[in-house]
């Protein structure tokens, strides 16, 4: 009985949403993203995880005469605000929107360039439409793939993110004369395929300071918040095979290794 009374409510929230005056549509939304996350903890049967998830995966808005359909974005970041990605088809299709914005994170993300378009819809709340970085996570690199089971070359690889991840982060200070994005964690700190470029998303917790920022403390900060995620690990050695001339026809392959130069 308790699925079929669980399922009413998300619906009825879902609906108080989209349908509630515009001064507690933010407060509504904080909500349904905060029951998302208890029914991710709570082991839940995976019919309502995946409703949690669909309960507001799609929404239309009208901002300065641009008709968007947005879908919820999976990973919600550290911010309250709300963040969602552009489906209509055009320039900004792939980008990022975010709703309950903070007045500090959208003065930062402009002065950092990466606010498309900003404004109230039609229903009175506030968006910001922010340019999709080209950067990936460190895991999905082909420079940290190619080291991940070899531990010191993988740690030394987290010390180059970390050192990359600081140097932007201080160059980012000076180009917006001012705005420290303040959280060098892997989820807002990507890399080209070769980890020789950093980008920086997510000005949630940023912070404005006319003090230079001190490059060291943020480098072990961000070496700090990339090792703790358990990234380097040795590789498991390879289960052992049948006694010879007992494999009964099975076949191994054997898989290509690629020696990489570290230019840090």
């Amino acid at each position: 009985m308790r699925l079929p009374l669980l399922l009413s409510l998300l619906s009825c929230l879902t609906l108080f949403v989209y349908c509630a005056p515009t001064p507690f549509k933010a407060d509504l939304d904080l909500a349904l993203r905060e029951l998302d996350d208890l029914v991710e903890r709570s082991g839940a049967d995976d019919a309502l995880r995946s409703l949690t998830r669909r309960a507001d995966q799609l929404i239309a808005i009208n901002l300065h005469g641009h008709q968007l359909t947005l879908q919820r974005f999976a990973n919600q970041g550290n911010s309250h605000s709300i963040v969602y990605t552009v489906a209509t088809p055009g320039p900004l299709h792939g980008d990022f929107a975010k709703t309950n914005v903070a007045e500090n994170e959208l003065r930062a993300t402009t002065a950092a360039g990466a606010v498309k378009l900003s404004g109230v819809d039609s229903t009175g709340r506030r968006w910001m439409i922010v340019q999709r970085s080209p950067g990936m996570p460190i895991t999905h690199t082909g420079a940290f793939r190619s080291v991940q089971h070899d531990q010191a070359h993988c740690d030394a690889m987290l010390h180059h993110a970390a050192r990359l991840a600081a140097t932007t982060m201080v160059h980012y200070w000076h180009h917006t004369q001012g705005w420290l994005q303040n959280d060098p964690n892997p989820q807002n700190v990507l890399f080209d395929d070769h980890m020789s470029v950093a980008y920086l998303i997510d000005w949630g917790q940023a912070t404005y300071t006319h003090t230079p920022p001190n490059q060291a403390h943020i480098e072990a900060e961000a070496y700090h918040m990339f090792s703790s995620h358990g990234f380097c690990r040795s590789h498991a050695p390879p289960p052992m095979g049948p006694p010879r001339g007992k494999a009964h026809g099975s076949s191994t392959t054997k898989g290509s290794s690629r020696r990489v130069a570290m230019h840090f």
